[in-house]
């Protein structure tokens, strides 16, 4: 029996929750402090929600700006590092389309670089607006590289092939067009949507930390390179590590990661 988007995703998250932090948390941490700043000056006692937490460093944060923070993600193992690395938030373990909690509950429910990996992201935006009480804001942050994909989809289509046996899933880059996001989220009951554009950077002394970044901390790009030929792989994984390394400037290789940013109101 084939698996799901939703099953890969799962299985995929809970393999790579222990590389975790030392890959593509560094990326991800850069947009934790323009989020929270997103929010507004004051989270002191407000009820934050982190959908998709991960390893748990925004509920984190959060939380040491005094707001009542609680981490949700739906990788069991994803939540055990989060628990280790913030032990007085609470996290658990539950389903962003189904959420675990009453109506009005929160202030704020923020989701970063998780919407790309729901198999239903509109459940997922109106299940956050139901959690969420009348005027509280949402934060949604899914990814949409700029250098990394062009890396990617040059390598695969130089060498091999896009079209292998993988589970359909969403528009990749749906959520990078803020009039796509705005009427997604307006449909889902929000108003006074606001995007921008977070220029994150991923940075690394060797080429080969790239690939190292794509096996240890992305789920569907190591699916797709590793189920071409075995000589297709090969060449894919060099030419990766080439374009790596034709971004080194002054001894560093940067490569952009640019995110949206889009915070909204609930109505009333």
């Amino acid at each position: 029996m084939q698996q799901s988007f939703r099953d890969i995703e799962h299985a995929g998250w809970r393999e790579k929750a222990g590389a975790y932090d030392d890959w593509f948390a560094k990326i991800t941490a850069q947009a934790i402090e323009p989020l929270l700043r997103s929010l507004g000056d004051n989270l002191q006692n407000a009820r934050l929600l982190d959908v998709c937490t991960g390893t748990g460093h925004l509920a984190g944060a959060a939380a040491k700006r005094g707001a009542v923070a609680e981490g949700l993600d739906f990788a069991e193992e994803m939540i055990a590092k989060a628990k280790s690395n913030y032990p007085t938030v609470r996290f658990r373990t539950g389903d962003a389309e189904q959420l675990p909690y009453d109506s009005n509950g929160f202030d704020f429910v923020v989701c970063a670089f998780g919407l790309l990996h729901f198999a239903d992201a509109d459940r997922a935006i109106a299940e956050a607006a139901r959690v969420l009480r009348p005027g509280g804001r949402v934060w949604c942050g899914p990814d949409q590289g700029n250098e990394f994909f062009q890396i990617l989809t040059a390598a695969i289509q130089a060498h091999g092939s896009p079209d292998v046996a993988l589970p359909a899933g969403p528009p990749l880059f749906r959520f990078a067009d803020a009039t796509e996001t705005a009427r997604t989220l307006e449909r889902s009951g929000f108003s006074n949507v606001r995007t921008t554009v977070l220029k994150l950077t991923w940075h690394a002394e060797r080429s080969q930390d790239l690939l190292e970044l794509i096996y240890k901390s992305i789920v569907r790009a190591p699916i797709l390179i590793e189920t071409q030929p075995p000589e297709t792989r090969a060449a894919i994984r060099s030419a990766i590590v080439r374009s790596a390394e034709r971004r080194r400037r002054d001894g560093m290789i940067r490569i952009g990661f640019p995110a949206s940013l889009t915070v909204a109101l609930k109505n009333w």
